[in-house]
C-alpha cells in the first residue's frame, strides 16, 4: 500500500519504517526539528523523503495519491508551555491538514495521540471512558485533534482511529535540550553512561505506563489493518504502572550502577500516576505486549552501549 507517516525520521516513525518498509510504499514527511537522518539511514533508499513543515498547507501539494496516513509528528508535552502557539501548530493545525488529504484521497488515517490527557487518574486502569482533564497545552491540543478527527468522521465518513500513547521509550529516543524534550527512560541511560547524577523531580513515586516503542509500531498496523477499528479510541498501554525510582533501580541493575540521584521540585504539569487500560485495543484488533518492561530495558540498554 501506499503510506505516509508523518515525524518518519523520529523516534516511533522510525522504528514504524525499519518494521514495514519491505512491505509498503512509504513516503516520509519531516522537517527534522527532533528527527534525525541517522534514524532512517538503513531505509533512506527505500523512501520518499520529503523535508517539510507538516503544519504549513503547501505540504498538501508535495503529497501524491496514498491510501494510509501515520500522522505521528507532534511537538514535544514538555515544551508545549514555552511555545504554545507551536505546539498548536504542529498539534492541531496539522492534523486538519492531514485530514484533509486524507479527504482528498479517501485514505485511512492513524493519530497518535496522548494518555496524559486524562489526567491524574478518578481510578486504574484508566481506560478510554476516563474523564478528560488536560494538564498542558499538548494534552489541549491532541484533544482538540482527536474532537476534528471524529468531526471528519461523522461529517465526511473518512476513516480513522485514534491511538492513544501510553509513556513509549526504546531505541533511538534522544534527549532533545533544545526543545525541552527529557524522556524518562533516555534521560536515566544517557546521564548514568555518563557517568552523571540523574535528576528524579518531586519524590519520584510519581509512577509511568511505560510501553517499548516496537509494540507500539505493531499497534499501530493492527489498527490501520482492522475495519473494526475505525471511528474508534485505544489506548496503546501495558496496563503496568511503574515509579520513577523503580525505573532508576532497574536501570542501576542493569548498568551495575549505584547512583544516587539529585532531587528537583515537580514538573509543571506532571502525573502523579499512570496505568491504562488497553482491553479495547485487545478486543478490537488483537493488540498485545511482546516486551515487559525488563526485557525491553535490557534491549534498550543492550542498543544504547552499541550507538554509543
Amino acid at each position: 500500500m501506499k503510506l505516509l507517516v508523518t515525524g518518519g525520521a523520529g523516534f516511533v516513525g522510525s522504528h514504524f519504517l525499519d518494521r514495514f518498509v519491505e512491505e509498503h510504499e512509504i513516503t516520509v514527511v519531516d522537517d527534522f526539528s527532533n528527527g534525525s537522518l541517522s534514524n532512517i539511514r538503513a531505509v533512506r533508499r527505500t523512501i520518499r523523503l520529503v523535508r517539510a513543515d507538516v503544519s504549513k498547507e503547501s505540504i498538501l501539494r508535495k503529497i501524491g495519491r496514498v491510501e494510509g496516513i501515520f500522522h505521528l509528528a507532534c511537538h514535544p508535552r514538555s515544551f508545549s508551555f514555552k511555545n504554545p502557539t507551536r505546539d498548536v501548530d504542529v498539534n492541531v493545525r496539522s492534523t486538519l491538514l492531514m485530514l484533509e488529504l486524507a479527504r482528498k484521497f479517501d485514505a485511512k488515517l492513524i493519530f497518535s495521540s496522548n494518555t496524559g490527557i486524562y489526567g491524574d487518574p478518578q481510578y486504574l486502569p484508566m481506560d478510554e471512558q476516563h474523564p478528560i482533564n488536560c494538564k498542558t497545552p499538548y494534552d489541549v491540543d491532541k484533544y482538540a485533534s482527536e474532537l476534528q478527527i471524529k468531526t471528519y468522521g461523522t461529517q465526511y465518513g473518512l476513516r480513522a482511529v485514534v491511538c492513544r500513547f501510553a509513556t513509549v521509550f526504546g531505541p533511538r529516543q534522544r534527549v532533545n535540550e533544545k526543545l525541552g524534550w527529557r524522556p524518562l527512560v533516555a534521560t536515566f541511560v544517557r546521564y548514568m553512561m555518563m557517568k552523571k547524577r540523574p535528576t528524579v523531580f518531586g519524590d519520584g513515586e510519581q509512577t509511568r505506563d511505560l510501553i517499548y516503542v516496537k509494540d507500539i509500531v505493531e499497534g499501530l498496523m493492527r489498527a490501520f489493518s482492522s475495519k473494526q477499528a475505525e471511528g474508534g479510541v485505544f489506548n496503546l498501554s501495558t496496563e503496568v504502572e511503574t515509579s520513577v525510582n523503580m525505573v532508576l533501580r532497574k536501570l542501576c541493575t542493569l548498568l551495575g550502577e549505584e547512583v544516587e540521584p539529585e532531587r528537583g521540585p515537580p514538573s509543571v504539569g506532571d502525573l502523579r500516576r499512570m496505568c491504562c487500560s488497553n482491553a479495547k485495543a485487545r478486543e478490537t484488533f488483537n493488540f498485545e505486549i511482546k516486551y515487559p518492561l525488563d526485557a525491553a530495558l535490557r534491549e534498550y540498554v543492550e542498543s544504547y552501549k552499541k550507538q554509543y
